[in-house]
């Protein structure tokens, strides 16, 4: 069993990109936090899976692991594992903040995640859908 929580995209296409992870990679479990681009907080996008609306991790069941990805020099939370080494938990919540944006301490709401992990070849900042392809295809090449 795999959940991914995602913040909602102020860009549709970017929305559609969220369903074709959720699709091909298996997600059974999805978690939406609304944006609060431009202000306008609460926009529902095009996610074409039903998902449960959150406000923070700390939204989030606590009998399954929680996994956040972070960069290693990521400004308020540090990445402490590569996604090389990291062995993935079985019933993982994957974490993931907004493209292009970091993730705080309100973004947690005062969880602290069990797993800490950042993309070795990210140097730059990147879509928050890319990290989760990535992440996804490497629990998928790992067998779990």
């Amino acid at each position: 069993m795999v959940g991914v929580c995602f913040l909602s995209e102020h860009r549709g296409w970017m929305q559609d990109q969220w369903s074709w992870v959720f699709s091909n990679f298996g997600v059974s479990d999805i978690w939406e936090r609304q944006s609060d681009h431009d202000g306008v907080r609460g926009k529902d996008g095009s996610i074409y899976q039903p998902t449960i609306k959150v406000d923070t991790a700390a939204d989030l069941p606590r009998d399954r692991p929680l996994v956040v990805l972070q960069p290693p020099d990521g400004r308020f939370i540090k990445g402490e594992t590569s996604l090389k080494d990291f062995v993935h938990p079985a019933d993982a919540i994957y974490f993931f903040g907004g493209s292009h944006a970091v993730l705080s301490d309100d973004d947690m709401g005062g969880r602290i995640p069990e797993h800490l992990v950042y993309i070795p070849t990210v140097k730059l900042e990147c879509h928050s859908f890319s990290a989760a392809y990535m992440v996804l295809w490497d629990r998928y090449v790992k067998g779990v």
